[in-house]
């Protein structure tokens, strides 16, 4: 039950976070939005931060989560 809780929890604060982090890394590789109708030439800095923030950022983010749940055993003796 606490395993699942915990999942759930990180689950809850990543999807809520996720799109600050994106925004963030959008920020510095300096994209530019626009509304409806407009046309904007991305820089090569801001297609590349929107690589980077659709495939390195979920991967380390996911890598760190790994991390984490391999420390965590149902094993009675570890605790």
């Amino acid at each position: 039950g606490a395993y699942t809780g915990v999942w759930t929890a990180t689950d809850a604060t990543g999807t809520a976070i996720g799109p600050y982090v994106y925004a963030a890394v959008l920020a510095l590789g300096g994209f530019v939005s626009t509304t409806a109708g407009q046309t904007v030439t991305q820089s090569a800095s801001a297609q590349t931060a929107l690589l980077i923030g659709f495939t390195a950022v979920p991967a380390a983010l996911m890598l760190a989560a790994a991390a984490f749940q391999t420390r965590y055993t149902l094993d009675r003796k570890s605790h």
